[in-house]
């Protein structure tokens, strides 16, 4: 058996590529959320939430452009209102960590934000999975 074909390899190209959709957005939240906190003076929560909805909904068209092409052929605004309701429930955990460790550590709000970024990772793959394919 081919490696290739193996279900495994499959799921990491695919998770690899999840990855890559994911890199535009993120790439232009970080400096967003030091626009945000640095220049429009907004408080580091709101900023992050703000920086989240924002990039929830551009990670949405990459990955059922470039991720989940072969998915389920439901219509493009009720996939997309249900990965955002899933996904969202996942970045208020992400936006909680954020708050709390932002709030007892001396740890700079950007890193932790890429923490945060790694610590969701595989939970929001398997949820926009299910959603999309």
């Amino acid at each position: 058996m081919k490696i290739t074909n193996s279900k495994y390899f499959k799921t990491g190209m695919k998770m690899g590529k999840f990855l890559l959709a994911g890199a535009p957005s993120f790439l232009i939240a970080i400096p967003l959320n030091v626009l945000l906190v640095d220049y429009a003076h907004l408080v580091v929560p709101l900023a992050y939430a703000i920086v989240l909805i924002l990039q929830v909904s551009a990670n949405y068209f990459m990955c059922r452009w470039f991720v989940f092409k072969k998915g389920k052929k439901t219509s493009l605004w009720i996939q997309f209102w249900q990965f955002l309701s899933g996904i969202l429930v996942f970045r208020l955990g992400d936006w909680a960590l954020y708050f709390y460790l932002t709030s007892i550590l001396s740890i700079h709000y950007v890193v932790i934000q890429v923490f945060n970024a790694i610590v969701f990772f595989v939970f929001k793959y398997l949820y926009s999975r299910k959603v999309m394919e």
